[in-house]
């Protein structure tokens, strides 16, 4: 083990990594939380997020290798952890938790930690989650006020820069949105409005009314599409058990989808916000139909290695060289549409704390699978 900190070393190494204008939050966390660890003489330090009402634990960035106990994007019940008690009842130490009568806590048989100190941080005035440095082995003497106003003065600060994150991503979904609303929206308007005028002049030609009424439905959808857009900062706090299959047969049934067809693999349920779960599928659907034809075959099913599920067609795929960028918006842009439908599927993954990756599918074409899902 290096050479313990002093105080003085660890507060200035702290200031100096949070400082770091070039770094990015992911960066700052885990070197705060590797020093953090290095002060407190423990074996790993966690950023948790929390969600008390599923009882989520997610690792968001850990010092635990990815062969570890707690490696960065474990998930696991809240139930199960110190954590628990932490965003219940707040900051908590434990130095030798087996002689402090914490051996038959369900945290301690799940995990036998005796070591844990643990804070919560605060974000837009809720619980986001906590900031614990954790080790199996016991500590020889309980942790000092010293080294208790440390670990709460790097929470602090992890804390202002997850708000100063998520400040600067709805900047960004603003200028984007007023970008879209300023340029794209007019195009489908000045056509509606020019077909009217052209209508009312030969006195109600069916074909100029048709064309208009078809553009003022593309700006509607251009409307939530960009809405949802605006939205993406927006986490979910409130979920409720939905089923796959229910759900799809609901979207596919209000998106065209022309010849295309569909097979439901196999169901599942899961905890989602319904009303953005659904647009999430209903994009990926679009998207499908857009890239795959008319004809394409849509297939939807629970992975069956991971929480989750994955959706696939039988369309051209995805290059490997573009899957990294196509959740950019923009980047999927088909002739009439903006490119917001994979952005906001990202955004709607991003929310409810989900990943998602693109593959090849056995049929060649793209494979997007949806995983740390919490199931039922």
């Amino acid at each position: 083990m290096s050479e313990p900190l002093s105080p003085e070393d660890a507060r200035h190494e702290l200031y100096q990594i949070m400082n770091d204008e070039q770094a990015s939050f992911e960066g700052k966390a885990e070197r705060a939380l590797s020093l953090g660890r290095r002060y407190l003489g423990v074996e790993n330090g966690h950023l948790t997020r929390i969600d008390t009402d599923s009882d989520y634990w997610k690792a968001i960035a850990s010092t635990d290798p990815p062969g570890g106990q707690f490696p960065a994007g474990l998930l696991l019940d809240l139930g199960t952890t110190y954590c628990r008690r932490t965003v219940e009842e707040g900051p908590m130490t434990l130095h030798h938790a087996g002689e402090q009568d914490w051996d038959d806590d369900q945290a301690y048989a799940a995990h036998e930690l005796e070591t844990y100190h643990g804070t919560t941080l605060i974000v837009d005035e809720e619980p986001y989650g906590t900031v614990c440095f954790v080790d199996n082995e016991p500590r020889g003497e309980p942790f000092s006020e010293e080294e208790t106003m440390f670990a709460e003065l790097l929470s602090r600060m992890l804390e202002h820069e997850l708000r100063h994150q998520r400040t600067r991503e709805q900047v960004e979904r603003l200028d984007q949105f007023a970008s879209v609303v300023s340029h794209d929206l007019r195009n489908p308007l000045g056509i509606a409005q020019g077909n009217i005028d052209l209508a009312r002049e030969q006195q109600g030609d069916p074909e100029a009314l048709a064309t208009a009424s078809r553009a003022l439905d593309r700006m509607e959808d251009l409307i939530d599409d960009v809405l949802a857009m605006a939205r993406q900062s927006q986490d979910v706090t409130d979920t409720d058990v939905v089923g796959l299959e229910s759900v799809v047969d609901d979207c596919w049934a209000t998106v065209d989808t022309s010849e295309a067809t569909l097979n439901v693999a196999s169901d599942c349920a899961l905890q989602a916000d319904p009303q953005r779960f659904q647009q999430l599928v209903e994009n990926l659907f679009r998207n499908a139909v857009e890239h795959g034809g008319d004809d394409v075959t849509v297939e939807v099913g629970a992975l069956p290695d991971a929480d989750g599920f994955y959706v696939e067609d039988s369309g051209p795929g995805v290059p490997e060289d573009e899957r990294d960028d196509i959740f950019e918006t923009g980047v999927s842009e088909s002739e009439d549409g903006l490119g917001l439908g994979l952005a906001i599927v990202d955004g709607v993954v991003s929310a409810h704390g989900w990943e998602i990756t693109v593959t090849e599918g056995e049929q060649g074409g793209a494979r997007f699978e949806i995983s740390a899902v919490v199931i039922g």
